[in-house]
């Protein structure tokens, strides 16, 4: 059985496409933090490649901040 989604991708993208990088890298980690639960629950043998996807984008994250307090 196959999902249909009705999810709009064009608006997304517009929405999203001039934001900072900051805010995307953000987006990015919540939607990861979204599907690790989600494959979690559903015990998904590929949940541990989200996980690592999902700790590289916290780390990435944490450095951009560091990046930025560095220039202020």
């Amino acid at each position: 059985m196959s999902q249909q989604s009705n999810f709009d991708f064009d608006a997304f993208n517009a929405l999203t496409q001039r934001k900072p990088v900051g805010l995307q890298i953000f987006l990015a980690q919540s939607l990861l933090s979204n599907a690790l639960w989600s494959m979690e629950n559903y015990d998904n043998p590929r949940q541990v490649e989200v996980r690592d996807a999902l700790n590289a984008i916290k780390a990435l994250r944490a450095q951009l901040k560091a990046d930025a307090l560095a220039r202020a």
